[in-house]
């Protein structure tokens, strides 16, 4: 019974140690339950942008959001009140995984741009865009 007892533990630590180096983001916590497809699939608002909040890097009266979508369907876009009227406007893409899931292409209007991900959890996504197409810098979002 002792045997079975000390096999049992060291399969558990086995376990544990391999799932303590899974994540591939550098924020991340070391392992999740959920596919990275399933945390990422939503729709996600901007909360900051190269450190600044939404409103002060856009202004109070705008909001910015992106979607992705499981089958590889993307969009971006982003509401504004103006004068007590609220309008939204958003533009249609795809998305893509590349570099072993560390990057996501998102091919929009024309456009291609390459985002590292830095952090993916179930509601929260931080990314790095270097290219300005968006928004250049690092880009926090929250699932809404």
């Amino acid at each position: 019974m002792k045997k079975n007892n000390l096999l049992l533990l060291a399969a558990t630590l086995v376990t544990v140690l391999n799932f303590q180096s899974c994540s591939k983001y550098e924020e991340n916590p070391p392992f999740s339950l959920s596919t990275k497809k399933s945390r990422l699939a939503g729709e996600w608002e901007v909360v900051k942008v190269d450190g600044q909040s939404s409103s002060q890097y856009f202004g109070s009266d705008e909001t910015y959001f992106f979607e992705f979508e499981k089958d590889g369907d993307f969009e971006f876009g982003y509401t504004e009140t103006y004068n007590g009227s609220t309008y939204t406007y958003s533009y249609s893409g795809e998305w893509e995984w590349e570099n072993n899931k560390e990057q996501i292409e998102i091919e929009l209007q024309g456009y291609v741009i390459d985002y590292e991900i830095i952090k993916l959890t179930k509601n929260e996504l931080i990314l790095e865009d270097k290219s300005s197409i968006i928004f250049e810098g690092e880009i926090e979002l929250e699932k809404m």
